[in-house]
Order: C-alpha cells, then sequence, then structure tokens
C-alpha cells in the first residue's frame, strides 16, 4: 500500500518515512506502556539509530539521507508522533551532525562523519548543576602530568546521554576559556544518572551525568575560544517546536482512534455512534487543526532558519550577512514558539472533553500528551521570546547569542545581595 504524504513532499523524506515506518509504529504502540512504566526504548532507538536515523542530515555519499534542514524537521515531527521522548533526546546530537558536517575538512571530520553513518549518537552535557552565577561554567578540563587532560564537572538536563555512545560537554580550561570536549558514555569517570524529575518527558534521559577525572586526549578538544557569532538557539528551539508539533499529531491520532472505536455514547449526545456526533466532530476536527498548524507554523520557521544554514555552508558568503540572516531566523523561531504552545497545550487538554472520564485511566496514558508538551514547553520560556519578538518589531532589537553558561543561572548582583549583612539589606527597603 502506497502512504500518500502531503503535497510539496520530497522524494528524500517520503522515502525516509517510508523506511522509517515500521520502526515508528513500533515506538509509538509502546510509548504509553512506556510512559508509565519509565522503560526507556533503548533497543528500539538503537535500531532506528543503525537504520540511520541520526544520519539523515548526512549527504547520500556518506551514508546519510541528504535531507533538507526543512525536511528534517518534518520527519522530527513524525519521530515526535510516535515518541516525543526520542525527539528531544536526540536534539543535542542532531546540532553536533550540523557542526560536523560544517567543519574544516580533514581526515579527523571525515572520521566523525562515518561513525555518525554507522549510527554514532551524541549526548549533550550543557547545563551546570545548582545556582551558579550566569556566565560562570564550572565544568573544567585541566592539564595532566601524562600530556593529556582531564576533565571534573557535574552537568545536568544532559538530555540524551543514556542512548549515546558520545558526550559533548561545554567546560573551561585551567584560564577560564571556552572548550568543548567529546568523550565515549562508557569511559572511566563518566556517571549518567537517570534522575530527571520531571512530570513529562520522563524518558529523554534528562538527569545528571558527572564527570570525575575523565581522561580527555587532545584530538578529543573540538573546541576553544570565543563564541560563534551565530545565532545557534533558533536549530536547538526548532527541534523543541517539531517535538511540540509531533505531539500534537499524536493526541490528533489518538483521539480520532479511540473515537473511531467507541460504541458507548451519552444521553446528551446527538449522534448514534461518537463518530457521527456534531459535537465529537468538531472536537476532533479542532484537534487535527492544531496539529496541521503546528507542523506548519514549524516547516515555515525551518525554511527560513534554512536559508541561514546555507549561507553558514557557503564559503564565499559575507559573515556579516550570514550571522544577520541567523539573527533573523531567530527570531522567528521565537515567534513559532510563541504561537504553538498556547495551541497545543489547548489541545492536549481538550481531548478529554471529548473522551470523558475513561480517558484518564492511568493505563491509557492520554495525560502524557499534555505532560509532555508542558514540559517541553517549559524549556526558554515563550513569555521571554515574545518579548524579544516585540523588542525586533519595534526596536530592530536582535536576540543575544547562546553562550553555554551564560544562558540561565544566578546573576552576579543577586549572588552578592544573598550574602550581604543583613542590616546593609535592609537599609535599602
Amino acid at each position: 500500500m502506497t502512504t500518500h504524504y502531503p503535497l510539496g513532499t520530497s522524494a528524500a523524506l517520503a522515502r525516509a518515512l517510508d523506511d522509517f515506518a515500521p520502526l515508528l509504529a513500533e515506538l509509538r504502540a509502546a510509548s504509553a506502556a512506556n510512559d508509565v512504566a519509565r522503560e526507556h526504548p533503548f533497543d528500539i532507538v538503537s535500531r532506528l539509530a543503525a537504520a540511520g536515523l541520526g544520519a539523515v542530515r548526512l549527504p547520500v555519499a556518506l551514508g546519510g539521507r541528504g535531507l533538507s534542514l526543512t525536511d528534517f524537521y518534518d520527519l522530527l515531527i513524525a519521530v515526535a508522533a510516535a515518541d516525543s521522548n526520542i525527539s528531544q533526546a536526540l536534539r543535542q546530537h542532531y546540532f553536533r551532525v550540523e557542526l560536523t558536517l560544517l567543519g574544516a575538512p580533514g581526515e579527523e571530520r571525515d572520521e566523525w562523519l562515518a561513525r555518525i553513518a554507522d549510527g554514532t549518537i551524541f549526548g549533550n552535557a550543557t547545563s551546570e548543576v545548582s545556582d551558579v552565577q550566569i556566565g560562570t561554567v564550572n565544568t573544567r578540563v585541566t592539564a595532566h602530568a601524562d600530556g593529556g587532560y582531564r576533565l571534573n564537572g557535574k552537568k545536568f538536563y544532559s538530555t540524551g546521554n543514556l542512548y549515546s555512545q558520545y558526550i559533548p560537554v561545554a567546560a573551561a580550561d585551567e584560564d577560564g576559556e571556552q572548550i568543548v570536549v567529546i568523550v565515549p558514555r562508557d569511559r572511566a569517570g563518566v556517571d549518567v544518572s537517570d534522575d530527571w524529575p520531571g512530570f513529562g518527558q520522563k524518558l529523554t534521559a534528562s538527569g545528571t551525568t558527572t564527570f570525575t577525572d575523565v581522561v580527555v586526549d587532545e584530538s578529543e578538544v573540538v573546541y576553544r575560544g570565543a563564541p560563534s557569532s551565530h545565532h545557534g538557539m533558533g536549530f536547538h528551539q526548532l527541534v523543541l517546536l517539531a517535538t511540540i508539533a509531533g505531539i500534537a499529531r499524536a493526541a490528533a491520532d489518538d483521539l480520532r482512534d479511540q473515537i473511531v472505536a467507541r460504541t458507548r455514547v451519552y444521553s446528551a449526545g446527538s449522534g448514534d455512534l461518537p463518530r457521527f456526533d456534531p459535537i465529537i466532530q468538531e472536537a476532533v476536527g479542532r484537534a487535527e487543526a492544531a496539529a496541521f498548524t503546528a507542523r506548519a507554523i514549524v516547516l515555515a520557521a525551518a525554511a527560513e532558519l534554512e536559508a541561514a544554514w546555507d549561507s553558514w555552508a557557503d564559503l564565499d558568503a559575507d559573515p556579516a550577512v550570514t550571522s544577520r540572516l541567523f539573527a533573523e531566523a531567530d527570531i522567528t523561531v521565537s515567534a513559532a514558539q510563541v504561537a504553538i504552545i498556547p495551541l497545543v497545550l489547548e489541545q492536549t487538554s481538550h481531548v478529554f472533553d471529548a473522551l470523558g472520564a475513561s480517558a484518564t485511566s492511568v493505563s491509557t496514558a492520554l495525560d502524557r500528551h499534555w505532560r509532555n508538551a508542558r514540559t517541553v514547553s517549559s524549556h526558554n520560556p515563550w513569555i521571554y521570546k515574545a518579548r524579544q519578538v516585540g523588542d525586533f518589531s519595534l526596536n530592530g532589537t536582535l536576540a543575544p547569542v547562546f553562550v553555554a553558561g551564560s544562558d540561565v543561572g544566578v546573576h552576579a548582583s543577586a549572588a552578592a545581595s544573598s550574602t550581604a549583612p543583613a542590616s546593609t539589606v535592609s537599609s535599602k527597603g
């Protein structure tokens, strides 16, 4: 049977969707039970990686699918519709793939691309634990007498690490300069804990990762120096929005499937079967409209981000133009975030109005759609993004460049006031 995709779907994306469909169907079928039991789908994710899910952006000649950036986000929506934990868990992996593709040609780059094509998955170790002062990275890479380095520190929100083979770590060297190292997850001294306490996205492996005297070779240092002038937050945030759009798709699908299977009706209803009841039809129509709209918004923002990405890959492009394209795309992604989040949060709650009390059974885990959407939506809160979009519209102000350790934390003035003598603090009241 031939699957019909929306008009305009590229041949490369259609082939990828067809090829991944059996594994994604298996992932979706297990998602509710996995959520209830907090059971990570390690086996299915491993098979998806082996099938090339992590390499879809690599050129075909290098073992990938050659997907455009816009097609990539459309595929990610399909992954999230199967299990939103997995699309989010792969967020930093996909960004590391992009950085590798954009890196300087050479043997080291070729080796990493070959690993990616073979199914290697990257994790994430960026956010510092606890109330670190903003702009501070406590994780350190220090020189060792054996000529190598040692990595020490603790990270939280280390999304995807349990699914990964390598972990990129944002740290600082002995002089306090930004540095990124990539270490194998199974190296001595690396401890990954499944202690993410959130009520949603429970299977993203977003807990604590601790590095204790981890051996680091010079070849594993992949970045030193000042932060990039490009606004990389747009890529990361759009992965989250694609995840939310996938949740909307899953909620609409589950609502439809449950209604079609039902024979029991309410006496207040107006149909012999729920699927013929105009009120239920309206509820299903709203859920479908929300899923359609969320996807359309993500793909529109992806097209703008792709223009910036193409400029970055063009060695003849003016760097100032590229940076501006990224900054403006970041504003577009922020606008998309402001629009999508309230829409999907309402949709994932409204499905219960059509299904009634029986839908609240823990065994169905239908509440996971709202919990997952609420959890993903809480990353980089949209209320700040709405302000940035407004400031850009009014004053042309661009969003700040993302720098690890400088996006969230305790402000220096707050840290100082918290340790000030009580008499000094009260005298200012």
